[in-house]
Formats: structure tokens, sequence, C-alpha cells
């Protein structure tokens, strides 16, 4: 199995961060990021990716376990959300927003020597299509398996022993937060895999099972709206009423940390 690089690994660059209540989301470029996972790529070490978004957040300060999976996590910030806390507590915002739907495919067409993929995640049939166009999109480099995400526990050995017997350079997982984060700190010691990135709806995007809002909404960092347009039932609670619970939270934090007379920790690894 490759050695881990966590975000504190050495020769890694010096980089600020938003420290809240032991979730760590790293201030850094898109460019500072890629270059940290080619250098995992290239010494073989393990790189666990998360893209922390307003509602990952809002789990993992309500859910201890959760919090603690994702300290195995190099995390960065992801939509408008993460960016008022950074404000709230920091004073400022982050330098990037870097969402997983538009990083990943980035940092694909950058990497213009081959890399090997495998694909965990969605419906039974999505990942097959996403490796399609894929490979389309990305010729330079090879998907080396797909496994759909609606597996049982006790399914996850046969998964990994999947995943492992095509030694991908980079493993997608597809599950949702906070099951994907929670697959990838449980099992990562176990996987033969130099990236392991957590990715939502990434596959159903590439796949063309889902669509992204058009330019105008993300330019303005409005695509939660536009999903919430298009999937009120199933997002409807996320992007209501969990954003009320989030900004309570948050500002709640921010009073009882004014209170004792002591910021929030801003850390540089």
């Amino acid at each position: 199995m490759p050695d881990r690089a966590l975000d504190t690994a050495p020769g890694a660059a010096s980089v600020d961060r938003l420290d809240l209540e032991g979730v760590s989301v790293s201030d850094i470029t898109r460019d500072e990021l890629f270059g940290r996972l080619r250098d995992a790529l290239d010494r073989r070490t393990q790189l666990c990716l998360g893209f922390c978004n307003a509602n990952m957040l809002l789990k993992a300060l309500c859910t201890p376990a959760y919090a603690a999976a994702l300290r195995s996590f190099v995390l960065v910030s992801d939509g408008l959300g993460i960016d008022l806390c950074s404000l709230l507590f920091r004073g400022r915002s982050f330098r990037q927003n870097l969402n997983g739907t538009d990083l990943v495919p980035a940092f694909l067409a950058a990497e213009t020597g081959p890399r090997t993929l495998f694909l965990l995640g969605a419906k039974p049939g999505i990942a097959e299509a996403a490796a399609r166009n894929l490979a389309l999109l990305y010729p330079q480099h090879r998907i080396v398996g797909v496994r759909h995400g609606y597996f049982a526990p006790g399914e996850t050995d046969a998964v990994l022993a999947e995943i492992n017997a095509a030694s991908p350079d980079i493993l997608l997982v597809a599950l949702g937060n906070p099951a994907q984060e929670a697959f990838i700190a449980e099992n990562a010691s176990r996987i033969d895999a130099r990236l392991l990135l957590g990715v939502g709806a990434l596959l159903d995007y590439t796949a063309g099972a889902a669509v992204r809002a058009p330019a105008a909404f993300r330019l303005m960092r409005l695509e939660w709206v536009f999903r919430l347009l298009r999937e009120p039932r199933r997002l409807g609670r996320r992007y209501t009423v969990d954003i009320v619970v989030f900004l309570a939270t948050i500002l709640r934090l921010r009073l009882a940390s004014l209170g004792r007379g002591r910021p929030v920790r801003v850390a540089r690894s």
C-alpha cells in the first residue's frame, strides 16, 4: 500500500487554514493543490482529498465521529457558505473556490502523463457511463475499474479487493457525504491507490445523468439555487433548513470564541 501523505507531510507547502472545532480547511490555490496531488502520485504516497462545503462542515460540527474521520483529509473550500465562515472567523475569504465538480476534471485535463482511475459510486450504470465519457475527454488516462455505490457493509471487503486488483493511481469515491469520506477514512490503509477523492455527484454529471447549473449561476456562486429548483424534494431541507442551522451554528461558535477571549485558531502547517 502507498505511504500516507497527510496535510502536515514534510515538504508540503506552508498553508493557512480555517481550523474550526477540529475541522481544518486549507486556504490554497488550485495550482498549489495540483502540485500536492502530483507530488503524491509521483512519490507514490497516499493523499485523501475532500471538498468542504457548508453541508459537510455542518455535519462534522454535529457529528464528532465524522469530524474525526475528516482529520485524515486535505480539505479545501467549496462554496459560498465556507467563504462566509472564513470571513466570520478569519476576516477574509478563501483565495479560491475549489469545488470538486470543476477541479477534478481540470486536474485530469492538466495531467498530460497517463494516470489510471477507478470509479466507485452512484447508481448502477452511472459509473460505466461516466467511464466512457472520461475516456473520450481524457484519452491519456485509463479507467481500470468501475463499481456502483449501492453495496452493503458486508460487501466492503469485496469492493476493496476489486479496487486493489486494479491498483489505480486515482480512486474517485462518489457516495455523497458523509458516506464517501467515512468510507475513505475507514479503508484508506487497505486501499492500493495514491489519490482518494470524495467527489459527490461528479459521476452523475460526467455520465450526463445530472445537469450542471448554467455558467451564470456558477459565476455568481449560486449553483445551489439551480440545484434546489431542479430537485426541491431531495434538496429542499439541505438548502433551506440546514442553511439556517449552519448560519446559527457558526454564529454561536463565533460568539462563544469571543466570550472566551480567544479567536478560533488559524493554523499554519
